[in-house]
């Protein structure tokens, strides 16, 4: 166990010194007597104020959290018509407390204290207090192609520097959006003695979208039940890579963020690379009785994911269109692969008579996707070696690839209620 952690405490290190955002050279003045139990993080990019007032008001803010909130503004013109309410936002969070330490583009804000009296500031010395870590990347933008990716592991970064000094004492780092209604036993379920995270490196909370506009509400309704059909059609496959990829509900091992090299600077997707390393390091924990409540809106701030599809599945609404989603049939097929792979190992020398266990059409899509040459490179390999970089290379990455071309090779998509209606198994499963 002592040899386990002093490898993490290795990794940690070496993360901080040559992975590590920029910002984190700043926390070598933060103030060493401040100690926080939980980190949260969240990426605000054209929000308003509403989730800060909500926090701030929140059992959460009396559970000694740091919320590390990375204001920031992609650098494209979309970006500059948004830099005033990333002014009036960062002011919203200052007056929520009083300024406590300021260091380059980073400030931070103890809660329930707003005066300037520095005798009532018992922020400054207690144990128990929240507080806000605000990070300022508007006025110096984020690259548009790194967006919210970056804006992440800004954050995380951050968290991970304050953990490894001491001053944060949960290993866990949880990540959410602004959109985001975190319940009361968000962090207690994070605790230490909580024996389903004794595996884990990272963990995804139950949810719920919900808006009071009809239109927005059903749109996002298809959407979240597409999510726990593609969830529920992985675990129907024994696919080891099944669990929600939603940046909102997630949390993860701080050691283990390290170990992954953290977020991927990307536009969108960044939570699904992050869980996609992260799972080949330990389970994917998902927590059914931490149930978040996501706001249900439409949006183009990122290329893919909720927003765009919201977006998307009104305008076929409008049109009198259905939303189409993967055939069941891929699952069935993902399944009689995953089945298959059981055998390969013996049969590695004649894998092209191994695939003829197969479908014709998994037999081509596994190829597409480079199967046989994964094989050429495991000759030598032992049998506990190789099915161990089968399951690290048929990633989930490698499952989407494989049902993408399943899909193009005939499986075409189909209406999604008609998806779910057909699928050998239930949405529940995804539970």
């Amino acid at each position: 166990m002592a040899h386990a952690k002093a490898a993490a405490d290795k990794s940690t290190i070496k993360y901080l010194t040559h992975y590590a955002e920029p910002e984190v050279r700043a926390l070598t003045s933060f103030p060493e007597q401040l100690r926080y139990q939980h980190a949260l993080v969240i990426p605000a990019f054209a929000e308003s104020g509403q989730f800060i007032e909500r926090f701030v008001n929140s059992v959460l803010a009396e559970q000694a959290c740091l919320l590390i909130v990375v204001v920031n503004q992609p650098d494209s013109e979309f970006g500059c018509l948004h830099q005033q309410a990333q002014i009036d936002l960062s002011v919203q969070i200052a007056q929520q407390g009083k300024l406590l330490w300021q260091q380059e583009n980073l400030s931070l804000i103890t809660l329930g204290d707003k005066s300037d009296d520095k005798s009532d500031n018992k922020g400054a010395n207690s144990a128990v207090n929240s507080a806000i870590l605000l990070v300022e990347r508007f006025r110096l933008p984020i690259p548009a192609e790194q967006g919210v990716g970056l804006a992440r592991k800004i954050g995380a970064d951050l968290a991970v520097k304050l953990f490894h000094l001491g001053q944060i004492n949960s290993s866990w780092l949880h990540s959410s959006d602004a959109d985001a209604h975190l319940p009361d036993n968000y962090f207690s379920a994070h605790s230490n003695d909580n024996l389903a995270l004794k595996r884990a490196v990272a963990t995804c909370c139950n949810f719920y979208h919900y808006s009071a506009e009809q239109a927005i509400h059903q749109a996002n309704l298809s959407y979240e039940n597409a999510l726990r059909y593609y969830v529920a059609g992985l675990k129907y496959a024994q696919s080891p890579y099944a669990y929600f990829t939603i940046g909102s509900i997630l949390s993860f091992d701080m050691r283990a963020y390290c170990q992954a090299r953290g977020f991927p600077k990307r536009s969108a997707g960044e939570d699904f690379y992050l869980l996609n390393k992260l799972a080949k390091l330990g389970e994917v924990t998902y927590l059914a009785d931490v149930k978040i409540k996501l706001d249900a809106r439409p949006s183009q701030r990122v290329p893919f994911g909720t927003g765009p599809a919201v977006l998307n599945i009104m305008q076929l609404t409008e049109h009198g269109q259905e939303y189409h989603y993967y055939h069941p049939e891929i699952f069935i097929e993902l399944h009689a692969c995953l089945q298959a792979f059981e055998h390969l190992w013996q049969n590695r020398q004649q894998p092209e008579l191994w695939l003829t266990r197969l479908s014709e059409n998994s037999q081509n899509a596994l190829k597409s996707i480079g199967l046989l040459t994964f094989i050429a490179k495991q000759t030598m390999a032992k049998q506990g070696q190789f099915d161990k970089q089968l399951i690290v290379w048929f990633d989930s990455f490698k499952t989407l690839k494989f049902i993408h071309a399943l899909r193009d090779l005939g499986l075409e998509n189909i209406p999604l209620e008609q998806a779910i209606a057909n699928a050998p198994f239930d949405l529940a499963l995804a539970h």
